[in-house]
């Protein structure tokens, strides 16, 4: 349930940057606004839950442990934010040299 509960705000921050993406509006400056706070948003929420959940993790004694070894909820937890946080990455990257 913990884990739900770390990976949730993503979720919810990822229909924040479909609903900036494609909703028509006649004022393009606040579906500019949603994008650029939800991609924002995703990236510095997926590096600090990564980084606090490994720092709680450390505190506990697990901090040598190799993915191999974990569980696969910690398993299945850390790679999805770490995923999100490299395609958020990437698709900013791609906006900010097409654009």
């Amino acid at each position: 349930m913990k884990k739900i509960l770390i990976a949730s705000p993503t979720f919810i921050l990822l229909a924040i940057v479909m609903i900036g993406l494609l909703t028509p509006n006649p004022k393009p400056e606040l579906c500019d606004n949603l994008l650029v706070f939800a991609t924002v948003g995703l990236i510095g929420y997926s590096f600090a839950a990564t980084f606090i959940y490994a720092i709680a993790l450390s505190s506990q004694g697990h901090a040598n442990q190799k993915l191999a070894d974990m569980p696969f909820g910690r398993k299945l937890l850390f790679s999805y934010l770490l995923a999100v946080l490299v395609i958020t990455v990437a698709i900013v990257i791609f906006l900010m040299a097409h654009h």
